[in-house]
């Protein structure tokens, strides 16, 4: 097989995979927010949506940068009712800035601050129930 038609067929294939069409009738949205802790935008982070309760289609997540995301990779968000986990990051000199089992030291100078109830044993749901971007904020006390 020449260059040209191994890149015609591995082209598609690629793409397909890129496109997330394990299941063609999935519908899938944008969803963007702004992302708070305490009253302050979490400056460095991740979201995800997992989806729960018979929801089908795969986890979905973001990066947070400055209190803000966009989750569009692969599609974006699959319709129905996911839950949500997210972890905040912060700058660290070696010696955690909180305290308890909610704080982890992360190697790249980062810990992971936000409490556990919003990330690990995360009890946030959305349903996104629309199609169309959805607009969804997080302020978490």
């Amino acid at each position: 097989m020449n260059q040209i038609t191994r890149f015609h067929f591995i082209l598609p294939i690629g793409l397909a995979l890129l496109s997330g069409c394990g299941d063609p009738g999935l519908e899938k949205v944008v969803v963007t927010g702004k992302v708070s802790y305490q009253g302050k935008p979490v400056q460095d982070g991740m979201l995800r949506f997992v989806p729960i309760e018979g929801t089908k289609g795969p986890v979905s997540g973001a990066i947070i940068k400055d209190g803000t995301y966009t989750a569009k990779a692969i599609g974006g968000v699959p319709l129905g009712k996911l839950r949500v986990e997210i972890r905040g990051f912060r700058k660290h000199d070696g010696v955690p800035q909180g305290e308890g089992p909610d704080v982890a030291v992360r190697p790249g100078g980062r810990e992971q601050y936000l409490p556990k109830k919003y990330n690990h044993q995360s009890e946030l749901t959305v349903t996104i129930d629309s199609t169309g971007q959805q607009t969804r904020d997080f302020e978490l006390q």
